[in-house]
């Protein structure tokens, strides 16, 4: 085996081990709050992307505006996300993130996370400085390589 081999299995292995811890406490968290995956996204959405249109959305999310509207309903009775006109057009309907839905993706984020603790707790000072240059290294490498629509991603420019 190849040390290139040898590094993309490691590689590999910590994703799968990683993306599972968070993938399984994220569905945890989101089986308590008693919202769809579509919910969910609605609201990851509107947290990293700021106010937003029904069309917008709905393009994102790949559906109707109509299904999107129905989408929205739950969450703007649960007080999660404002609807409200668009003062340039009053036809238009803006949608956005309350204080609540903020906390509420926040505590999602946090609970998805909280594995990372445990895992900084049981390395030791040493390692944690070990790891660190590769950390970094492995984060500027990912965003240099993540592109969307060839600029770079909104998460990367700090936004």
């Amino acid at each position: 085996m190849s040390d290139e081999d040898i590094f993309l299995n490691a590689l590999r292995e910590w994703m799968e081990t990683s993306m599972h811890r968070s993938f399984h406490a994220f569905i945890r968290h989101n089986r308590e709050s008693d919202l769809s995956l579509s919910q969910v996204n609605a609201l990851f959405r509107l947290y990293h992307h700021g106010g937003s249109s029904v069309n917008d959305l709905a393009n994102h999310l790949g559906i109707t505006t109509a299904a999107v509207s129905q989408l929205l309903d739950p969450l703007i009775a649960a007080g999660l996300v404002l609807r409200s006109e668009n003062p340039e057009d009053r036809r238009k309907k803006r949608i956005a993130l309350t204080e609540k839905g903020q906390g509420m993706v926040e505590k999602s984020m946090n609970t998805r996370h909280a594995w990372l603790l445990e895992l900084s707790q049981v390395l030791s000072d040493d390692e944690k400085e070990a790891l660190l240059p590769a950390i970094k290294l492995l984060n500027q490498r990912t965003r240099e390589l993540y592109v969307e629509g060839n600029r770079p991603c909104e998460a990367d420019s700090g936004k």
